[in-house]
């Protein structure tokens, strides 16, 4: 069949890395792709004792994309992933093999075992090969089915890995339907659909995470690029985009822009704020800009989410102040009323997330700085292209505070952290209750 070998050899070739990866844990993997030197940081891929085990897999991965509403269409509304899959030991040791049944409608996969020779396939880059067949729906190797394969790498929580498999895609000359820029804007929005999705706190943050490493290791991409083009080359301008925050008189709004502001920072996004806090302007990179606007919409979302669910608890009760009772004549105590509560939570978990965010933005950053050559006594060729793109910034942001009157400074809301102590901690933990990064949505174990 088109592309079979190629995509074979691709899938090698992205075998060999995870393969060298596991064998130097907690240390990039580092691949050349053309003239540069990238740095990745794979998750873990899972692998298996035995066909048993990888059925146990099979069944979380199906579960999982149904219950996160990643939704395969088989192009009748019927959605694949709710197919079930059946796993069976084959008699031979050289293939992995998938079949649809139409009665009883489900996909059988076919995994050589130990014991004949079959310990290449179990593991995860050969399994969830199989369950791409399964999603994808058409035969063979083109495309469609690439494309799905790497969607399901991203629904499954390993955004890295779909990262390798497209370089060893490209690196065969094999399309995989979306490259460049927009796949890059795709995959951050997946990871943000995914977040959204999940009622798992740990498993969202880390989605957060990983989408705000990709949008860095994007923009250094760009600011590498930028640096080498010439002069007859397109090449992205700075502009600048108006963002509604929310009507006038609405509560929590200078809180929005507060989180704005955390997630504008770790993007090299600039910020004017309009004095009601109904609006902001971001100025920076249109895909920088684009990026701010994604996370936004969805971290002020679980921001009030978050706040709502501590409201509800009571916990802000704990909180106390002294009020002054004009009938009885004397000071009492008393619950700190909820907009306080909340104000203090919101604060608090804006900026934890801004500590989150700009943490996943250093590593990214230092990553990408570690694979150039070394340079005597002077920044390398990343950190010169990403200066250049920062000075950039300042100076386009500078002109248009000149050319528009942008003037003062945003002084933000009086801080209610220290009248609710209780809630602020609260917003803390509940901006930090994961490892940022390091979580897996789909693991191994049973």
């Amino acid at each position: 069949m088109p592309d079979t070998r190629e995509v074979y050899a691709a899938e090698d070739l992205f075998a060999g890395w995870l393969d060298e990866a596991a064998r130097t844990p907690g240390e990039p993997l580092r691949i050349r792709v053309g003239e540069t030197l990238q740095a990745f940081e794979p998750e873990t891929e899972p692998r298996f004792t035995d066909p048993a085990h990888v059925q146990a897999f099979v069944d979380k991965v199906l579960a999982h994309l149904v219950a996160t509403g990643s939704a395969y269409d088989d192009g009748t509304g019927h959605d694949r992933a709710g197919v079930p899959v059946v796993v069976r030991p084959r008699r031979g040791h050289a293939k992995a093999h998938y079949e649809y049944d139409e009665l009883p409608a489900r996909g059988v996969m076919a995994i050589p075992p130990r014991e004949v020779g079959g310990a290449w396939s179990l593991r995860a880059a050969v399994v969830l090969h199989e369950v791409a067949h399964h999603l994808a729906g058409a035969v063979g190797h083109g495309p469609e089915f690439r494309t799905t394969y790497l969607r399901l790498l991203e629904d499954v929580g390993m955004p890295v890995l779909a990262d390798l498999l497209h370089t060893a895609y490209r690196l065969h000359g094999l399309d995989t339907g979306v490259d460049g820029e927009d796949r890059t804007l795709l995959r951050i929005g997946r990871l943000l659909r995914q977040a959204e999705r999940t009622s798992n706190t740990a498993e969202r943050e880390a989605f957060f995470a990983k989408a705000q490493s990709l949008a860095t290791r994007h923009q250094i991409a760009l600011a590498v690029a930028r640096a080498t083009a010439g002069a007859e080359e397109r090449r992205e301008e700075p502009t600048w985009e108006t963002v509604l925050i929310g009507e006038s008189g609405k509560r929590s709004l200078a809180r929005y822009v507060r989180l704005v502001l955390e997630i504008a920072r770790a993007n090299d996004v600039r910020v004017a704020i309009y004095t009601s806090n109904t609006r902001v302007t971001l100025y920076g990179f249109p895909s920088d800009i684009a990026v701010v606007q994604a996370l936004y919409a969805t971290l002020v979302t679980q921001m009030v989410a978050d706040g709502d669910a501590h409201l509800r608890s009571g916990a802000h009760k704990a909180d106390q102040r002294e009020v002054w009772n004009a009938r009885r004549r004397r000071w009492e105590l008393k619950p700190v009323h909820g907009s306080t509560a909340r104000a203090a939570f919101y604060e608090a978990w804006a900026d934890h997330i801004g500590d989150r965010l700009e943490t996943a933005r250093a590593s990214a950053r230092a990553a990408a700085v570690a694979t150039d050559a070394p340079v005597a006594d002077g920044p390398t060729s990343t950190e010169l292209a990403l200066r250049a793109r920062e000075i950039e910034i300042v100076d386009y942001f500078g002109r248009m505070q000149r050319d528009h009157g942008i003037r003062g400074t945003w002084k933000g809301a009086a801080q209610a952290g220290h009248a609710a102590p209780g809630s602020r901690d609260a917003g803390t933990r509940a901006a930090a209750r994961a490892s940022l990064g390091t979580e897996r949505a789909i693991t191994g174990g049973g």
